[in-house]
């Protein structure tokens, strides 16, 4: 998961530079592709900046939950492959708590990049900010199924009922297909979001991205 798992955290790469674009282009005019003039407001890049930064803030937090939830993980797969119930519990509440944790980062994050797209900036990071989110949304759907993964065997794991545990297996294989699914949907946004972001900033002449 640690390309994945960075996925979460790529939401950040260019949070920074958005804030700056914001605050570069402020009050100012520009034409969209159809002829159509698109003005910004000061107050409103000023605080969509700021919203920007704070949910930048939580994202950072999200990354080194997600490093930590990566190595439980695996000690889970380990645990789960030697039949060892104790441990297979232990993991299974540890790894619950901290998606939970972040999960709650990510919707904190995700309703500030809301807010920031909803007021008065440039179209172009707009656009950004929507795409952004759309990563973050399947993000924490593709989280929801590691959840479900790392809770499937706390009750499930060390019985006699060997039908059961083939079963719980089976939804175990099921999730993760899932979750590689949601992120590589995920990653897909959030490519379409950075190279957007590294067009208007070019075309801007306010920043290079490299």
């Amino acid at each position: 998961m640690s390309g994945q798992s960075g996925n979460f955290a790529n939401v950040l790469t260019l949070l920074a530079l958005i804030c700056a674009a914001l605050t570069l282009t402020t009050c100012k005019t520009s034409k969209s592709s159809n002829g159509s003039s698109d003005t910004f407001d000061a107050d409103d890049t000023a605080e969509a900046s700021k919203l920007v930064l704070d949910a930048n803030d939580n994202l950072k937090r999200i990354r080194s939950l997600y490093h930590n939830s990566q190595s439980k993980f695996n000690e889970f797969k380990k645990a789960l492959d030697d039949r060892d119930a104790e441990k297979v519990g232990r993991l299974s509440d540890e790894l619950s708590q901290i998606i939970n944790d972040g999960y709650i980062l990510a919707e904190n994050a995700r309703a500030k990049i809301s807010d920031a797209k909803e007021k008065n900036i440039n179209q172009e990071w707009r656009e950004y900010l929507e795409l952004k989110e759309t990563s973050l949304d399947m993000q924490i759907k593709a989280f929801d199924f590691r959840k479900k993964s790392a809770e499937l065997f706390r009750d499930k794991f060390g019985g006699d009922d060997t039908a059961k545990l083939a079963a719980a297996k089976r939804e175990f294989m099921q999730n993760e297909e899932n979750f590689n699914k949601y992120m590589a949907e995920a990653k897909k946004k959030n490519k379409e979001a950075n190279d957007l972001a590294k067009r208007a900033a070019q075309q801007d002449g306010q920043m290079k991205i490299d």
